[in-house]
Order: C-alpha cells, then sequence, then structure tokens
C-alpha cells in the first residue's frame, strides 16, 4: 500500500480480527505498588519448555487493540503462549490504576517479564523436570520504546533487576519505536500532523482512569482552566511529565527515551520501522548508535506499526515469526539466563 500517511491511518482503524476472548487475565502488582494486567493465551498443546512472548502494546492500545489481537493469534499458531500486557491506565488494568503509563515505564516491562517467568517455569513431576520456557519480547511503538529501554539498562548494568524474566529473555522486537522522543515530538508538531495531534490527545483525556482522576496530583494539573492542548509536546507537558515525576517535558523527554540504551543492548534484537512513517523520522536510527545484537530493518513502505500488503496482508507478522521462529531455540534450564552475542 503506497504512502506512510494511508498505511498508517489504515492499520489504525482496521477492525480487530473476530477471534473470541479466550485469555485469562492476571492482575500483575508493580515493584511500586499500581497494577498491569497480562492477558494469558496459550495454545491447547502447550508445555513448559516452549516458548513464551510478552506482547506490548503502543500509545492509546491496550490488549484488545488489532495488532495485539493479530499477532497473539499468530504466534499461538507457532506454538508460543503469548502474554498481552494492559499497561498502566489501559485495557483491564483501568480500573485498577491510581497512575499512567508512558514512554519511560521500563520497570513495568520488567515486572511483567517477572511474572510471565513465574507462570512458565520448569515444574518437578514424579517422573520428569521440565526445563523453563525461553521467553520473547515484542513492542509496538511505545510498547517498543519501553521494552528497547528496559533491555538496554540491564544489558548496561544500570538497572540491576534481577528477575527471571530478564534472564530467560532470548530476542527482541521493536516495531516502529519512538526511541528520541524529543525528536519525535519536535516532528509532531508539524501543522501537516495536526490529525494525528487531535487523535492522541483525545483518546488520552477520554481514558484517563477514575482512580487518577481522583488522584491530588491530577487534580492539581487544573486542566479544565487551562486551553485544551493542542500537540502530544502540550499535553506531556501539562499531564505525562507532572504526573510521571519529571522535572518538565524535555526532562522527561531525555530521560524516557531508549536510543541512549541502544549500543548496550546484548541479546539478539530487530528494529524495523519504515522509511515513510509520518510519526517516528527515520533519521532518529540513523543518527543512533546501537550495538551489534541489534538488526536494524527499515523498508521503504509501511506507515507507522502498518506495514500492509497489497492483499491488505500484515507482512510484519510473517517478519516477526522468521525473527522467532526461524531460529534454533533451546528450552532454558532452572536457575539460566540469557545469552549474550559476542
Amino acid at each position: 500500500m503506497r504512502g506512510g500517511h494511508r498505511q498508517t491511518i489504515y492499520a489504525a482503524i482496521r477492525p480487530a480480527p473476530k477471534l473470541p476472548y479466550r485469555a485469562t487475565p492476571i492482575p500483575v502488582q508493580t515493584r511500586d505498588g499500581d497494577w498491569l494486567v497480562l492477558h494469558d493465551d496459550a495454545p491447547p498443546a502447550w508445555q513448559p519448555g516452549q516458548p513464551a512472548m510478552l506482547l506490548l502494546h503502543g500509545l492509546c492500545g491496550c490488549h484488545a487493540a488489532s495488532y495485539m489481537v493479530r499477532l497473539a493469534a499468530r504466534m499461538n499458531a507457532e506454538g508460543i503462549r503469548t502474554f498481552r500486557l494492559d499497561m498502566r491506565g489501559c485495557g483491564a488494568a483501568a480500573e485498577r490504576s491510581h497512575s499512567l503509563t508512558h514512554a519511560g515505564r521500563s520497570d513495568d516491562v520488567l515486572d511483567a517479564l517477572d511474572e510471565v517467568a513465574r507462570l512458565t517455569e520448569s515444574r518437578q513431576t514424579e517422573s520428569q523436570q521440565t526445563a523453563s520456557s525461553p521467553i520473547f519480547a515484542v513492542g509496538v511503538s511505545l510498547g517498543g520504546n519501553q521494552l528497547l529501554r528496559a533491555v538496554g539498562r540491564v544489558d548496561a548494568g544500570e538497572d540491576s533487576h534481577g528477575c527471571a524474566g530478564i534472564q530467560r529473555l532470548q530476542r527482541i522486537a521493536a516495531i516502529a519505536p519512538p526511541i528520541d522522543l524529543a525528536h519525535c515530538s519536535k516532528n509532531m508538531q508539524r501543522r501537516l500532523l495536526r490529525l494525528y495531534n487531535w487523535y492522541f490527545i483525545r483518546a488520552l483525556l477520554q481514558r484517563v482512569p477514575a482512580n487518577v482522576q481522583a488522584s491530588e496530583a491530577f487534580q492539581q494539573l487544573q486542566l479544565r482552566r487551562q486551553p485544551r492542548p493542542r500537540t502530544l509536546r502540550e499535553l506531556d507537558r501539562l499531564v505525562t511529565a507532572p504526573l510521571g515525576g519529571f522535572a518538565g517535558v524535555d526532562d522527561y523527554y531525555t530521560r524516557a527515551s531508549s536510543a541512549p540504551y541502544l549500543n548496550a543492548l546484548a541479546r539478539p534484537t530487530l528494529i524495523l520501522t519504515s522509511a515513510d512513517d509520518p510519526i517516528v523520522p527515520i533519521e532518529t536510527f540513523r543518527q543512533t548508535s546501537m550495538s551489534t545484537a541489534v538488526e536494524l530493518s527499515i523498508t521503504r513502505r509501511g506507515g507507522h506499526a502498518g506495514f500492509v500488503g497489497r492483499g491488505q496482508e500484515e507482512w510484519v507478522d510473517d517478519q516477526l515469526v522468521e525473527w522467532f521462529c526461524g531460529q534454533v531455540v533451546q528450552p532454558v534450564a532452572a536457575g539460566a539466563g540469557a545469552g549474550r552475542r559476542g
């Protein structure tokens, strides 16, 4: 499909596949006491020792987003048990949340991986000891930045989080991640992208959970006394940065971006993006130093996390199956860590 805007809009408005919801929702308490929710989809014949995958949604997304439903079904068909994550304030986590997700919530990714590891750990029976499952992870758009930042901080030694999830994490992929938030924010202020700003701002303000709206921190923002934000930067200045504990919007963009950590990544990482992405400028990838563990794939067409083919098929699914399933993956012995690429 020609045109980055066409790809982006079509992918956003295309309804989710009409598949029955058969997942098991699993609440996950974060290290700071807030809540996430995992949606566990296991193939009928899945056994411990077979792969598991964490799926992370983008801005305004949740477990029910079309790409999340589609990817879970595709990976289940490959024998992979999937866990679709609802971040703070999103999907099934909204009614439990007391704060909002943002691009820098890498700790939440690690907490979710920890729960995935617990649910897929080795089992001891009278007849045998099963191996723990290798873990994969995919992040789309904002979720991709969160994932890259989480793993990069651990691999760089900045986060000493020793959970079994990060130790068993073998391969990851990020689809159209906004790795440089300041650059992306500047790009989003163009008049040409006014529609995207309107869409994101409207969706984000409408979905602020009741617990967050009732909080003293949110009341202090006094949003009703201020003009409605016209750009995502204004929304981040007025809402995201103060509620996230940042000194300001520039502090948020600097501290929450994953770009500084891409050179530290030590496990096989796929970053898939498109040259015609209207939201995440391609220059952010070409100007960022990345480790040899990263495979950067820049397609000519695809828009922002669209990648729709001529027959309206989402060929990104095939790329991810090849990335995760085209490799020889070994079950993880109890207590083993993730391998490092030399």
